[in-house]
């Protein structure tokens, strides 16, 4: 007999059954496949990043941080894929927040041995979710962006406890469910964040990339192309013939 407690096994067996029953939903569904896609392209990509960025202190902190994006993206498709939407909401407010400060280090080189050595005070004061934001607007110069929008509407969500939370509790038309459950709106609604989601978080990390090497510029050509394929489809900006030459002619054939 196993030692794990029966109730907990059978959590186990329905989360399996579920697990089908997304790869079934996913099947049907191509713009479901093309969220999971570009997912995957980001991972694929910090898995590079994870095996050659990794020559200074420098190198190895954003190379660690790569690690926890592909961790949280790993975990939220198992928990979306086995019917946790709330949970997998949750992890998808960290990459926004870990992807915001990996870009930041890239704006100032010099902020990545800060945050790392930072005492408790420092890291409040000049490196909260809040902070980077404002450090990244205004850099861009255009004013406040939609970051902190954004942010608070996973934190509304998932990330904390509200009513309006609630809302990934049920299945369509049915009150809240204790436990996982299959649903195809709940599917949609957090896979389409985890695409958006992935493009922002592997351009934060695709500039790290060392493209003067086959395996570096091949990561990085099937990431923008990939990127360049979901903006036009669903974030709304199409990418010129001449632009997706630029790529071509930037790192080749991978």
């Amino acid at each position: 007999m196993s030692p794990v407690p029966e109730n907990l096994l059978l959590l186990h067996t329905g989360e399996e059954v579920l697990w089908t029953r997304t790869l079934e939903l996913v099947d049907a569904s191509p713009d479901l496949a093309d969220h999971l896609d570009i997912t995957e392209r980001v991972m694929d990509l910090i898995d590079v990043l994870r095996k050659t960025y990794t020559s200074t202190d420098d190198e190895r902190t954003i190379s660690h941080l790569g690690l926890r994006v592909f961790n949280l993206f790993a975990t939220a498709w198992k928990l979306t894929a086995t019917g946790y939407y709330q949970p997998a909401a949750a992890l998808l407010r960290d990459i926004i927040e870990t992807s915001n400060l990996v870009h930041y280090f890239k704006i100032d080189r010099s902020q990545v041995a800060r945050w790392y050595n930072a005492d408790a005070r420092t890291l409040k004061r000049d490196f909260s979710p809040a902070a980077v934001r404002k450090a990244l607007d205004d850099h861009t110069g255009k004013g406040r962006s939609k970051r902190e929008e954004i942010y608070k509407k996973f934190s509304t969500l998932a990330g904390h406890p509200t009513a309006a939370g609630f809302a990934l509790l049920r299945p369509k038309g049915m009150d809240a469910h204790m436990g996982p459950f299959s649903d195809v709106t709940a599917l949609r609604a957090v896979l389409e964040e985890m695409g958006m989601l992935a493009v922002q978080s592997g351009f934060a990390f695709c500039v790290y990339l060392d493209t003067t090497t086959p395996l570096g510029s091949g990561t990085a050509k099937r990431f923008l192309v990939g990127a360049m394929d979901f903006s036009g489809k669903y974030l709304g900006r199409v990418y010129s013939h001449a632009e997706r030459q630029d790529v071509e002619r930037l790192f080749g054939t991978p």
